[in-house]
């Protein structure tokens, strides 16, 4: 005989009453035990999509994991970065700290400032007294148009932020956001940020001559014209053993372009590490 509606309610009711006192149990021994041999075995938390605060319940056997989770939290909200992206960053900056790599700290395509506050909490964290600059170029306003390097993929993007921007309730990411996020809530030193405002195109040319050697550059730029100007423009400062930080090399083919282009004319030997889904670095050896 075919289970009745009312048969599958009370099965249903019935499991819930006998599932509903293990829930808790399960979620302790899913974080203290479960989680931790699976980080141990080398799982990680989901690499697509932006950082969810529910990932930080749990141990992944990070180094120096709970000062990073704290950080987190604060940015979790200000950026599209995945976990594992965030928890590159602060691990980069602490390389470049203790090994005492000279330069600012610089992003190009900002948003919310989520990734540039969590350079800025690392370099607090890993620094006795923080000394690096920190550069922030975007219009904070909109974005530019991708071109036909950047591939259809590219255009179906570009068309959906264009219809968010129509919206009347969107109010872009001005910068005063971003300053508020790191100069209030991480407690970065205000007179070590700087913000250039505008299209890379006319503003990384003129800050390269100006702004001195980098030792972390952080490119989010998307497109491929984005992408090419800040490397042909800044990659020159970048220090000897500094850190190239490429957001979007997974995600849009116009900015994968540009960084292979760029990168097959550098020194050999060259190699690209992988963050997550779309962030890859590099380290400069070369001069």
């Amino acid at each position: 005989m075919a289970p009745t509606v009312s048969m599958k309610r009370t099965w249903k009711f019935c499991f819930e009453a006998f599932a509903r006192p293990l829930r808790h149990p399960l979620h302790i021994l899913e974080r203290s035990l479960i989680y931790p041999w699976a980080a141990w075995r080398g799982w990680r938390p989901p690499p697509l999509g932006s950082v969810a605060l529910r990932e930080l319940d749990f141990n992944y056997g990070y180094d120096d994991e709970a000062r990073l989770k704290k950080v987190v939290r604060l940015v979790a909200l200000h950026t599209y970065v995945s976990l594992e992206g965030l928890a590159s960053l602060w691990w980069q900056i602490r390389q470049l700290d203790t090994q005492d790599v000279p330069g600012a700290l610089v992003e190009c395509g900002v948003r919310q400032g989520g990734a540039s506050a969590m350079m800025a909490a690392a370099h607090l964290a890993w620094s006795v007294v923080p000394r690096r600059e920190l550069h922030l170029f975007d219009s904070f306003s909109t974005w530019p148009e991708p071109t036909e390097r950047d591939g259809q993929w590219g255009k179906d993007i570009n068309a959906l932020w264009r219809a968010i921007e129509r919206n009347p309730t969107y109010l872009g990411y001005p910068a005063a956001d971003s300053r508020e996020l790191i100069v209030e809530r991480v407690g970065y030193p205000e007179h070590l940020l700087r913000y250039h405002v505008g299209w890379f195109q006319e503003t990384v040319w003129s800050a390269a001559s100006c702004l001195g050697p980098i030792a972390l550059l952080r490119l989010d730029g998307d497109w491929y014209e984005s992408t090419k100007v800040c490397l042909e423009a800044l990659y020159p400062n970048v220090s000897r053993g500094g850190i190239v930080v490429i957001d979007d090399y997974g995600a849009f083919e116009g900015c994968r372009k540009a960084v292979d282009e760029f990168t097959a004319t550098l020194p050999r030997p060259f190699f690209l590490h992988r963050i997550d889904f779309t962030g890859r670095y590099w380290i400069k050896h070369g001069v």
